[in-house]
């Protein structure tokens, strides 16, 4: 019997305040680019969640990468990492 297997590693490290940040030009857009990825893949998990007939994989690179793993007979695990100072209060309650 063959097994196969599947890790997904994913650093979303640019989704911050882009104002806060002070990230400028590419480093701006990434950082954008990475919020409307999270922002799909929180559509997608709700979208599962509630059972809906359409869910949105194919609206971010990000989704359609993690469809088979969102989607299907898996174990997902997400680490997110906050910081517990004042400054950051926003993007943790966020996270």
């Amino acid at each position: 019997m063959i097994k196969c297997g599947k890790l997904n590693l994913v650093d979303l490290a640019g989704s911050e305040n882009i104002s806060r940040s002070g990230a400028k030009k590419e480093r701006a857009r990434e950082a954008g680019e990475i919020n409307k990825s999270l922002l799909t893949l929180g559509r997608v998990i709700s979208a599962l969640v509630e059972r809906q007939s359409h869910i949105p994989y194919r609206d971010s690179k990000l989704t359609r990468l993690l469809r088979d793993s969102l989607g299907g007979k898996t174990k997902t695990c997400i680490i997110a990492t906050i910081a517990p100072t004042a400054h950051c209060l926003d993007e943790t309650l966020n996270t």
